[in-house]
């Protein structure tokens, strides 16, 4: 479950508006690069929760901007508030559908306000009203489930925040369609099952209709061979005011966990913001392999900036296994990567009274990321554990880590075994984990370039 934190608001005074969320975006690009691939959302939500307080603050300051503020239409604030792109280009359109349904529990009542349905893109607005307790620093927040909780929908279950507005509170969702084909008209089950502080059932069944769009039809595919991952680009979706890309992934059946990640450029070299990565659609086996059908989400109309695309598909490999490696094994011993080409060396090892001493180098001293992240690797990913719970993830074993060359990444870890009563070297083993290599260390494929206009 990922918390929904995107508080980041809409621009400001003199600043064309374009150019400050590009500059966010370059923000959170540069937070990526020292970030670890699975810690990107976060990152990305720490830097816009930083750039909405900046925002609030010039909002306050600004006459110019509380006016801005007061003229936003009652059916578009929560997409204001909430800085959902989409939902305000479409209510500044005037093609949000207004909505007035109500659900009442134990004294608080929710109403669904609005929503719109752009491509492949869904959005809701809501209000709370009644006898709402926010936690210990009062802030406030539900708890709700699309689809009934369905495990096969991303994001199926999710808490959201809500911003005070008169009496009550509003809030929003923003969700991918979640199945390949886009109806012109459906209706999606919405349960909120926590309010505040109070748990209930709050009860819909959102109505949405598909505004225009286009859908172009693309066909290029790439691939890696040791790593035996394919992404086909299928179609590009062009709604009102977002923009959807639809792939095919192909991995063996022990990736069934890679994950599919995109970055996406436009005819200036300018990267494309993209607010939902990596949704599965679909998935099913072929033969020895696993299908994933996805989609990725860009929360802008993108043909009128640019002519064409350039997509760099990244594949995240899951499910790299551990190693375990003995202290009287014969040195060195290598650990590698089947289907990369990550390797930890282990050159050394010595027990000497009460400390073990391990020397190692990881991926042959190869630089792909800043030194700090080899660093964490060598810190977390090689541990000495007790045989009998090596497949237990604890509190690893006190220890040092000593950088012996920075240029050949090579390091030594020491562990103070000193308060392990009657410590037997046969009884320990040394855990060498790639996960962290495979994970944040993505499979990089040819780039694609995509023509729109």
């Amino acid at each position: 479950m990922k918390e929904k934190l995107f508080k980041d608001q809409y621009n400001n005074i003199e600043v064309p508006e374009d150019e400050l969320l590009r500059s966010i975006q370059s923000g959170i690009d540069k937070a990526e690069s020292k970030s670890s691939f699975k810690r990107q959302k976060t990152m990305k939500r720490s830097i816009l929760s930083i750039a909405a307080a900046v925002f609030l603050s010039a909002t306050f300051l600004s006459p110019g901007m509380s006016i801005a503020l007061a003229e936003v239409p009652v059916i578009g604030e929560a997409y204001h508030v909430f800085n959902d792109m989409v939902g305000r280009n479409l209510s500044s359109q005037q093609l949000v559908t207004e909505l007035d349904e109500k659900s009442s529990y134990r004294g608080i009542d929710v109403v669904v306000t609005s929503a719109y349905y752009d491509g492949a893109v869904v959005g809701v607005s809501f209000r709370v009203e009644g006898r709402v307790k926010g936690d210990e620093f009062n802030n406030i927040s539900g708890f709700y489930e699309i689809y009934d909780g369905n495990k096969g929908i991303s994001d199926s279950k999710e808490i959201v925040t809500m911003e005070q507005s008169g009496d009550g509170y509003v809030g929003q969702i923003q969700l991918s369609y979640p199945y390949k084909e886009l109806p012109a008209s459906t209706s999606f089950p919405l349960e909120f099952k926590r309010i505040g502080e109070k748990e209930g059932s709050w009860k819909f069944e959102v109505p949405i209709e598909q505004l225009p769009y286009e859908e172009m039809k693309v066909n290029h595919s790439r691939f890696n061979e040791k790593a035996d991952v394919a992404v086909q680009f299928d179609s590009i979706i062009e709604g009102q005011a977002s923009t959807a890309i639809n792939y095919t992934g192909r991995f063996p059946l022990e990736g069934e966990n890679d994950q599919i990640r995109l970055e996406v450029f436009d005819d200036h070299g300018e990267r494309v913001r993209i607010s939902m990565d990596g949704i599965d659609l679909e998935s099913y086996q072929d033969d020895n392999h696993v299908v994933v059908k996805g989609r990725s989400i860009i929360p802008e109309k993108l043909n009128e900036r640019t002519d064409y695309l350039e997509i760099h598909p990244k594949v995240a490999i899951r499910g790299e296994g551990d190693h375990f490696l003995s202290l009287s094994d014969e040195l060195p011993m290598k650990v590698e990567s089947k289907r990369q080409n990550h390797v930890i060396l282990v050159t050394d090892m010595k027990v000497q009274g009460d400390k073990v001493a391990l020397d190692f180098q990881i991926n042959n001293g190869r630089l792909e990321r800043d030194f700090t992240f080899y660093q964490n690797i060598a810190r977390t990913d090689v541990v000495l554990v007790e045989e009998s719970r090596k497949d237990i993830y604890e509190e690893p074993m006190k220890h040092s880590v000593k950088v012996l060359d920075k240029e050949k990444l090579m390091f030594r870890s020491t562990f103070d075994v000193s308060s392990v009563n009657n410590f037997n070297e046969d009884n320990y083993v040394v855990r060498v984990s790639l996960g962290g290599l495979s994970g944040n260390l993505p499979v990089e494929l040819e780039p694609v370039k995509v023509e729109l206009n």
